[in-house]
């Protein structure tokens, strides 16, 4: 790119954006609609912050995993209580200073306060790249060298902002993502905006992406866009790396900049997200509605000596019931599929069976499948028969 020519202007085409923001707009408004107990508003709260972590370090090329960094989270966690710094490796630093700037812009950007400054941005990389990030970067501090990003595979190099231009182009970022022209377009498109020209910019040594992925999740909380927690794109731009950095290329390829494709996919990503929290809390409800509804068919006479459910299928359902539940908690499915073999073996099923014959299990299970209770699907990739939950169930009783 030519930086004589640069300008924050901008070409954007928003034909096929617009199904994308009404989701956003619909899953933004369902879960505001939402009232669910602060446990579960604390565990969606931490798996997103997390992930967000996880995925801004990740993209980066740090090697630790969603487990790893959770390990570090809490950490930081205790570390506020007692006091202590304990020495970490690089990787660990980079967690724990993502972590640390993220629960900052958290306080920072509450809704209704000032909007984003040249500070702001200085205390964002300072904090993420302080001991962690120590080659050609002075935490805080404006690059002073030349530098180049980027691979020919990943859609070519790109060359960031003369050094010597820095603090007055920054100065004109900051007017330009509090202009009038951003505030009148959608909020999500406004913060990948600003996203789209921090990183161009390029002002750091290193954390550039971090820290504009940072003012992308501060505005979006700023903004109301962050219902139940604290979270933003970065999970889902790790998850697409490769398209993410190509695509950013591809953008600059031309001036006045063409940020239709990152805008696009920055869009589309939000609606997932967003989607995904909805499926959280969903799955939540769900699990929580048919567990009273176990309580009312095992309560539910069918004779003088006979309930809906005997006391070995009450107790099979709520033990699917904690068994089955999904292993991406975000997950469009709702229930973790059981297959029927690994059912037959598990300790809990040979223990509640141990005293009647194998039939018996046999017989109770399929008539779980008759009331609607559970449900047989033939899985073809492992060749069993696989059991999942049924929350159909939940209007039938």
């Amino acid at each position: 790119m030519d930086w004589e020519k640069f300008s924050f202007e901008y070409h954007l085409d928003q034909q096929g954006l617009f199904q994308d923001l009404i989701s956003i707009e619909a899953y933004k408004e369902a879960s505001l609609n939402l009232v669910f107990p602060q446990e579960w508003q604390s565990q969606l709260d931490r798996l997103n912050r997390i992930r967000a972590v996880h995925g801004t370090t990740a993209i980066e090329g740090n090697p630790l995993s969603e487990a790893e960094v959770a390990q570090q989270m809490e950490y930081l966690e205790q570390q506020t209580h007692n006091g202590d710094r304990e020495t970490a490796t690089k990787e660990q630093l980079q967690i724990r200073n993502a972590g640390e700037a993220q629960a900052w812009v958290r306080q920072r950007f509450l809704p209704n306060s000032p909007p984003v400054g040249l500070g702001d941005i200085l205390t964002m990389h300072e904090m993420i790249t302080r001991d962690s990030d120590t080659t050609n970067n002075i935490p805080g501090k404006f690059r002073n060298f030349p530098v180049t990003v980027g691979t020919e595979a990943l859609g070519g190099v790109h060359r960031g902002a003369p050094h010597e231009t820095l603090p007055r182009l920054m100065n004109e970022y900051i007017n330009f993502i509090n202009s009038r022209q951003l505030e009148g377009h959608h909020q999500v498109i406004r913060a990948l905006l600003a996203h789209f020209f921090l990183v161009t910019i390029h002002p750091f040594g290193d954390g550039n992406g971090r820290v504009s992925r940072l003012v992308e999740a501060g505005i979006l909380f700023q903004l109301g866009y962050n219902v139940h927690g604290f979270y933003g794109l970065s999970n889902y731009f790790y998850r697409h790396e490769q398209e993410y950095k190509s695509i950013l290329q591809e953008c600059r390829q031309s001036q006045p900049f063409d940020v239709t494709p990152f805008i696009r996919f920055g869009v589309a990503g939000f609606a997932s997200e967003l989607k995904g929290i909805n499926n959280f809390v969903k799955a939540k409800l769900n699990r929580l509605v048919y567990r009273t509804m176990l309580v009312r068919a095992y309560n539910k006479k069918m004779g003088p000596r006979r309930r809906l459910l005997n006391q070995r299928e009450y107790n099979l359902l709520n033990f699917l019931l904690s068994e089955t539940e999904p292993s991406d908690p975000f997950s469009d499915i709702p229930s973790r599929r059981i297959e029927l073999s690994e059912l037959q073996e598990d300790r809990y099923v040979q223990s509640a069976y141990q005293n009647v014959t194998w039939r018996t299990f046999q017989r109770e299970l399929i008539r779980l499948g008759e009331l609607g209770f559970i449900r047989f699907i033939r899985d073809g990739a492992v060749q069993d028969w696989v059991v999942e939950l049924d929350f159909e169930a939940i209007s039938k009783y």
